[in-house]
């Protein structure tokens, strides 16, 4: 009877024995793994963030400068040909086109500047032309035709430096798409000569 209430009570414990280790081990792999890839996905993926928004900054900069552009070309017409109430207008919107671009980029740094000169030329001028207006010819005539060459004079050199400018970039500009052109049919050219000599040999 001893032997026997030995034997049920063996039986007893080892059922009420936790289940072995191997089986909590594939789990705690599988969990493991698990994170280490959200962690590696996780460090990858602002690297892909940076380069995009790397590549709209550039964008970004590149379409304020056309704006900028833009309002100048009409700036330097202006000036040239005495308006500079609409000038100063037109100034002013190139230097808000510009205010947001990037500060440290040559590029923005050249149009922020010709549009603030712009803006200061223009305001210049208009305050010379205002102040030539309320001058009486008859009293003083020579303070008139002073105040009066003073505007003229600032409105055309730097409204013939700025439209120089522009020219200039734009000159930059037809360049560089006729040496991509050039050497896309060059390209094009090699390739057909080529395709000529093999069917030969074949």
């Amino acid at each position: 009877m001893d032997l026997a209430r030995s034997a049920k009570n063996t039986i007893r414990f080892s059922s009420l024995a936790p289940p072995p280790i191997d089986k909590y081990v594939p789990s705690c792999k599988s969990t493991t793994y698990a994170n280490s890839t959200q962690s590696m996905s996780s460090s990858i993926t602002p690297a892909k963030t940076d380069v995009a928004t790397s590549q709209e900054i550039t964008g970004f900069n590149q379409t304020k400068r056309h704006w900028a552009r833009g309002f100048l070309w009409v700036t330097s017409v202006l000036l040239i040909f005495d308006k500079p109430f609409f000038s100063l207008v037109t100034s002013s919107c190139a230097v808000y086109t510009m205010h947001g671009g990037k500060w440290l980029s040559h590029k923005n740094m050249k149009w922020m500047g010709a549009s603030i000169v712009s803006f200061c030329v223009s305001l210049y001028a208009l305050a010379m032309g205002v102040e030539s207006n309320f001058v009486d010819e008859d009293r003083a005539y020579e303070l008139k035709t002073t105040l009066s060459i003073k505007h003229r004079v600032a409105e055309i050199i730097w409204g013939g430096l700025l439209l120089l400018c522009l020219v200039i970039t734009v000159k930059e500009h037809v360049d560089k798409a006729i040496d991509v052109t050039t050497s896309a049919v060059d390209d094009l050219s090699k390739r057909v000569s080529v395709s000529k000599d093999q069917k030969k040999l074949s």
